[in-house]
């Protein structure tokens, strides 16, 4: 199962790139049109853009933030909080409601 972190700029889902001596590194839903991106180290700091409007998002993406201070602050907080730093890949079914065996 994957690590998702809901933040106010976005969710964000941690990669375990498998490769000794890489990190893993973390993808950034496309608020726009929900596709999975990686971002560079400019605009995980909040120095360039993320133009995803220019690759044909029909959401028309395109914002400046420091995507990674906003993460960690969200897992922290979370921490602090007593709630798990991150998501569950999928929300958690429904219970069952019990008419519906009726």
């Amino acid at each position: 199962m994957s690590i998702i972190v809901t933040t106010k700029l976005g969710r964000f889902r941690k990669v375990n790139t498998g490769d000794q001596g890489h990190p893993d590194t973390w993808l950034f839903e496309c608020p726009g049109c929900g596709e999975w991106a990686y971002l560079d180290k400019d605009q995980w700091a909040g120095r360039v853009s993320v133009d995803h409007a220019s690759e044909g998002c029909r959401g028309g993406y395109h914002e400046t933030h420091n995507f990674g201070a906003e993460l960690v602050a969200t897992m922290q907080a979370r921490i602090l909080t007593g709630s798990k730093p991150h998501d569950d890949e999928e929300p958690p079914a429904s219970p069952k409601d019990p008419r519906d065996d009726a």
